[in-house]
């Protein structure tokens, strides 16, 4: 399929689903993954709606997944991917996908949301210092040790190396 013709029927298809005939954008997107799209947007939305009209919780998950591989920097594809989470109630993968996700583009809106939604903020341990203050955040991190919040797996990404573009 041609992307132009790819591009309509995405179109079409996110029609279908802003107004909310998800069915309907759900055989739109399936006919674009099934005719060989690989764009992270077509694979995530379809995984999203695979799991939210047909209930198809693995392939979900998998489209979602390799949307992720070919689309690591594209917010909607890790917002997509954290609502699948939330679905199949596994939140911390959702917080942990969210938090990767800011990495990258910290200021983004619809990623902030779910964020504060799923995980929000606790108010810091000494309220007399500023929550960046080194004695709260070890605090802080303790606190969240011995209450199980605490995700040690949790690490910042790697930084790119601009010169290596």
């Amino acid at each position: 399929m041609e992307l132009e013709a790819q591009a309509k029927l995405f179109g079409r298809g996110m029609a279908l689903f802003r107004r909310g005939a998800l069915t309907d954008a759900a055989l739109v997107l399936r006919q674009l993954v099934d005719a060989g799209s690989m764009e992270p947007l077509h694979l995530s939305y379809c995984g999203l709606l695979a799991v939210t009209v047909h209930g198809r919780k693995r392939e979900g998950r998998e489209l979602c997944e390799r949307a992720l591989q070919f689309g690591d920097d594209e917010p909607q594809v890790i917002s997509n991917l954290a609502r699948l989470y939330e679905l199949n109630r596994e939140n911390q993968r959702a917080v942990r996908i969210l938090r990767r996700g800011l990495r990258a583009t910290p200021e983004h809106p619809v990623l902030l949301a779910q964020i504060q939604r799923l995980s929000p903020r606790h108010q810091p341990p000494l309220s007399m210092l500023h929550r960046d203050n080194p004695v709260n955040k070890l605090l802080a991190i303790l606190l969240a040790r011995i209450s199980g919040r605490y995700d040690a797996t949790a690490r910042p990404a790697a930084t790119k190396n601009p010169s290596a573009v």
